[in-house]
């Protein structure tokens, strides 16, 4: 798959996300459990900068999706090759390490009954969006960080192309 298409299949599956949490920034609340969350944050140990983010209608995994979708046009576009390499490759691996098992367990626990946090109330198809974009997220930076990784890689007599004259944009 080229990596540009990977991008799109990110893109797409955080959608719905992101489309979800910006209707509750706006003051919805279908699928959240009645009551505000960010006294419940704060009871249970938050820290106060992500307490005050979720009071003002800004919630960090809109931010680290947003980021997220960044890193995944870092990788595929020509543009992230003039960074260093490993600031693409630490997260990117990371990232598809991390939120792809995690995204497909949220799936399996929302199909099986299992609620979102620690709260009731949550409705089901809350998760299986979460699960989708954390899985579709995790497999799109596993896609374009392995195309990245092979484009920039060293040449032979250990030039690094991402560093080189050609830069590695010759496909």
């Amino acid at each position: 798959m080229k990596s540009l298409k990977a991008v799109w299949l990110g893109i797409a599956a955080l959608a719905p996300y992101i489309l979800m949490k910006t209707y509750w920034a706006f003051g919805g609340n279908a699928g959240r459990p009645a009551g505000d969350l960010a006294t419940g944050m704060r009871a249970n140990g938050a820290p106060e900068a992500l307490v005050w983010m979720e009071r003002h209608g800004i919630d960090f995994t809109v931010l680290g999706a947003l980021g997220g979708v960044l890193l995944l046009a870092a990788l595929a576009r020509p543009w992230g090759e003039r960074l260093p390499r490993w600031a693409l490759l630490v997260p990117g691996w990371a990232g598809a390490l991390a939120l792809t098992p995690y995204g497909f367990a949220t799936l399996i626990a929302s199909a099986v009954g299992f609620t979102v946090g620690d709260a009731e109330g949550w409705s089901p198809w809350v998760g299986y969006v979460g699960g989708l974009a954390f899985a579709g997220l995790g497999l799109s930076l596993a896609l374009c960080t392995r195309s990245y990784q092979r484009r920039t890689g060293a040449r032979p007599g250990g030039a690094d192309r991402s560093r080189s004259g050609t830069r590695g944009w010759a496909r």
